[in-house]
């Protein structure tokens, strides 16, 4: 068996920080232990030094691997990705997608949820990181969003048209080997530069709710790119799983999603960066300062309603480059949150959405261990979470 012994960490569960010192011992890729220091056997300590799979990590925090709820591997982050991607080949765009997949993993990030991608590219990276073939974390990916014709992000959309078109548009992903489904509910910032209205409805309730009937009956969740507040509700009320962006989102709205177990992806950092960047395209900066103030009302609606809110960085997305979650848990943070609870928001809160919990996403015994070691404490200092000292994913150390 597979052994390796962290020692002597401070450690952030996924949910909150432990007091004193904390040693976790790893078999066969998934959790055995965690326990202070000194409960921990000689026995195991002197077996994990001899095969050299014993970590010292005093000064150091332990936290589960993090988890970006929102990004796009094959786009580059660069000011324009629509016209990069105009630029190259489909293998050229792939092969950036890897790379920008090993940098995700190299900070930390041991799992992301890939809410859109060219031709469904983001599913064969997951399955290029599932088979070992290349480094990365865990991909969640949809692959090509469904939309309505003309509808936001066309460039990777699968456009329906009527709520037989939407059910074909699942089961084509689906069997394309999509394990979210994502959907665009309104327009949006960036994406065209005429014809295309931050709070224009675009898929219609009949076609939200075939989608969202059919994806569950799969036992897949639905992501809801939607920033209006009339598409918010069409989400809401065809049961979607999760809201992307919700700048628009009511109080009213916020308590619903409470009291059913939805949950909102923010994505604050990248409209920041839409709103202020000079060398983002003109159409998407000025539709982005018409919405920033509205969306830190809209986080601090659902933070009272006790929604559940997950970090999601959009990476990838103009001038938001891989990675970008570290930056994400900042503005969550700078948008209310306290650190900690910004924290749970890219671990255990993160896992929940996913419905991953029993899996990944806190340090339990039984968990698969997928943990990030850096030097400081970020419940203190953010900035720890760029000191990256070691990556481990299944149990194998990658960093």
């Amino acid at each position: 068996m597979s052994l390796l012994l962290i020692h002597n960490a401070r450690l952030f569960d996924g949910e909150d920080l432990l007091s004193g010192p904390h040693s976790v011992i790893v078999r066969d890729g998934r959790i055995e232990q965690v326990a202070e220091p000194a409960q921990i056997p000689e026995a195991v300590r002197a077996e994990a030094r001899a095969d050299g799979t014993h970590i010292e990590a005093a000064g150091a925090t332990l936290l589960p691997g993090l988890i970006d709820l929102h990004v796009h591997l094959i786009w580059d982050g660069s000011d324009d990705p629509v016209r990069s991607l105009a630029l190259e080949s489909p293998e050229q765009t792939l092969l950036k997608g890897v790379g920008f997949a090993r940098q995700t993993l190299r900070a930390g990030i041991t799992t992301v949820r890939d809410l859109g991608s060219i031709d469904d590219q983001a599913i064969r990276l997951a399955e290029a990181v599932e088979r070992g073939w290349i480094e990365g974390p865990r991909v969640i990916a949809s692959g090509r969003t469904i939309v309505m014709t003309g509808g936001h992000d066309p460039f990777w959309g699968l456009p329906v048209d009527g709520p037989v078109e939407a059910l074909k548009a699942v089961r084509t992903q689906l069997f394309a080997g999509a394990r979210v489904i994502k959907v665009s509910a309104t327009g949006g910032v960036y994406g065209r530069p005429e014809g295309e209205s931050v709070d224009d409805v675009e898929l219609l309730p009949d076609e939200l709710q075939a989608i969202a009937e059919q994806a569950h009956r799969r036992g897949v969740r639905v992501a809801a790119h939607a920033i209006g507040r009339q598409g918010i509700q069409n989400s809401i009320d065809a049961g979607i799983d999760t809201i992307e962006h919700g700048h628009f989102l009511t109080p009213e709205q916020a308590q619903t999603m409470a009291e059913r177990g939805m949950a909102l992806i923010p994505t604050l950092y990248v409209y920041q960066n839409l709103a202020e960047s000079p060398a983002i395209p003109a159409y998407a900066r000025t539709k982005a300062r018409e919405v920033i103030d509205r969306h830190q009302q809209a986080f601090a609606d659902a933070r009272s309603a006790g929604v559940l809110i997950g970090a999601g960085s959009d990476a990838g997305s103009p001038e938001t480059p891989h990675p970008a979650l570290i930056e994400e848990i900042e503005a969550l943070v700078n948008g209310g949150m306290s650190r900690t609870a910004a924290l749970r928001a890219a671990t255990a809160d993160a896992a929940r959405i996913l419905d991953l919990d029993a899996e990944i996403g806190l340090i339990r015994p039984g968990h698969r261990a997928d943990l990030t070691l850096v030097d400081g404490d970020p419940t203190i200092d953010l900035a720890a979470l760029r000191r990256v000292r070691h990556v481990i994913q299944d149990g194998s150390i990658r960093v």
